[in-house]
């Protein structure tokens, strides 16, 4: 008999050990923003996503308005309206405006400032933003923003397919769940930051191809002139991305039905072209002498 009430007595505190360690541990803490503004209906399927699995935590932080092609710039010379936006998915969000990384400054250093969270997500954009297209947007700048502060941080983005009115955010969402997933169970090195890109198709995905930046230019990358009037000449942007790929790259992965996933690093230096600048270091620099003022 004593051996048996020892036993209920040892099983019951597994049990109960099992369960305070359950609650104890925190759900992962994921600040969700983007380029496409709070309205977009690809942050909200992030979002959807995220905030239906319990482990984890989301607060969404995003720009009022449509801001695409910020790059990583920063409002500076005015000040910037926060505003509550009302629960999305049921998570708590803010409308913010400003470009993206000022966005997610905002959020790292005001609004979660103390509560701050494991990862940023960035996305899911409306559009591709593979290859050299990482410079320019806000999507990937917002990410990039994030590890500045000293958050990890993925940008997701869709291949835009511009014959749908409708882009498949939903499933494209699926697909970034399970990276979200990786990145919380392993980490990522300081200093690097994923930028991601979902094929168009999204129902004939083949999986998932680590791979480069692209470095292709694109095949029209210009103003041209559209109108004059009244001493004005107005431009407008004409872009078209190029027709081929390298293989390897994150552009060859994606036209190939390839979830495409790029590590970008803050570390721009180019150490290959050390041995032909070090000269410079010998360099002095040349005396002008001023001709005498009468």
């Amino acid at each position: 008999m004593l051996r048996r009430n020892l036993l209920i007595v040892m099983a019951f505190a597994v049990l109960v050990g099992s369960v305070v360690a359950e609650e104890s541990v925190k759900p992962y803490h994921v600040m969700v923003a983007n380029d496409d503004g709070i309205d977009a209906p690809g942050i909200a399927a992030i979002v959807a996503v995220l905030a239906a699995d319990p482990s984890y935590r989301v607060t969404v932080v995003a720009p009022a308005e449509q801001q695409s092609v910020t790059s990583h710039s920063h409002v500076t010379r005015r000040e910037v309206p926060v505003r509550p936006y009302g629960p999305m998915a049921g998570v708590p969000a803010w409308s913010v405006g400003g470009t993206p990384a000022s966005v997610v400054r905002i959020g790292l250093t005001g609004l979660l400032a103390d509560d701050l969270p494991d990862l940023v997500v960035s996305g899911i954009n409306r559009g591709e933003n593979n290859g050299l297209g990482a410079w320019t947007s806000g999507t990937v700048g917002a990410a990039r923003e994030a590890v500045l502060v000293g958050v990890p941080s993925i940008a997701m983005s869709l291949q835009l397919d511009w014959d749908d009115p409708h882009p498949d955010f939903e499933t494209a969402a699926r697909w970034c769940k399970p990276i979200i997933d990786a990145v919380r169970a392993d980490g990522l090195p300081d200093g690097v930051f994923l930028n991601v890109n979902v094929p168009r198709d999204t129902l004939a995905i083949k999986g998932y191809r680590l791979a480069r930046m692209g470095l292709t230019p694109p095949a029209v990358a210009r103003f041209d002139v559209v109108s004059r009037e009244a001493g004005t000449t107005w431009y407008r942007s004409r872009w078209r991305p190029a027709p081929t790929a390298e293989p390897g790259t994150d552009t060859r992965a994606m036209l190939d039905g390839w979830v495409a996933i790029v590590p970008l690093g803050l570390d721009q230096t180019d150490y290959g072209s050390f041995p032909m600048i070090q000269g410079l270091e010998e360099a002095t620099v040349p005396v002008v002498v001023s001709a005498a003022v009468p």
